[in-house]
């Protein structure tokens, strides 16, 4: 049976980008692993708009999209949860990390879980609103989640589900 990314990548049809991404410099950069699966989909040229909903963070992509730069987001956060501006979620952990890796135009941030003892992943996903005043933890590998989403599946009470436009599948940051 082929995997979500696989599933994806098949119905979606995407272009691979010109130049690969360097993951190994990504991964430095971010100071943790990037998921295998989320790297496939992205290799196959995954990065772009889901759903005319959801925007894929991508490697040196526009400020807003761009997962190089998750991980100073991710310090911004820790400083809001520090200076008691939003509060994390209730079970996370004081070591974890919350790492974006995608987001919505009305704000909803999607999260890698990331804990010092699970550098490599897999991730729980926690997505917030745009606040960060509700969380939602889904235990599922990214490309699972994904096309939980795609496909109908995935119910969310954050994720709007008439924000979605069904009738575009997928839109390449190219084209966006």
């Amino acid at each position: 049976m082929a995997t979500a990314a696989q599933q994806l990548i098949q119905r979606a049809r995407p272009a691979p980008p010109p130049v690969p991404y360097d993951w190994e410099r990504v991964m430095r950069r971010l100071g943790t692993a990037v998921p295998q699966d989320y790297r496939e989909l992205l290799d196959a040229g995954g990065g772009g708009l889901w759903l005319g909903y959801l925007r894929l963070h991508v490697p040196a992509g526009l400020k807003h999209i761009d997962l190089e730069r998750s991980k100073l987001e991710w310090e911004q956060l820790q400083d809001l949860f520090d200076d008691e501006v939003v509060g994390p979620p209730d079970d996370l952990a004081p070591d974890d990390g919350l790492l974006p890796w995608a987001s919505t135009g009305a704000g909803i941030t999607l999260y890698w879980q990331i804990s010092p003892e699970a550098r490599s992943g897999p991730y729980p996903i926690r997505i917030s609103d745009r606040d960060g005043d509700v969380w939602e933890r889904h235990d599922l590998p990214t490309t699972d989640l994904l096309l939980g989403i795609v496909q109908g599946e995935l119910h969310s009470e954050l994720l709007n589900e008439s924000w979605m436009q069904r009738d575009t599948l997928f839109t390449p940051y190219a084209d966006a």
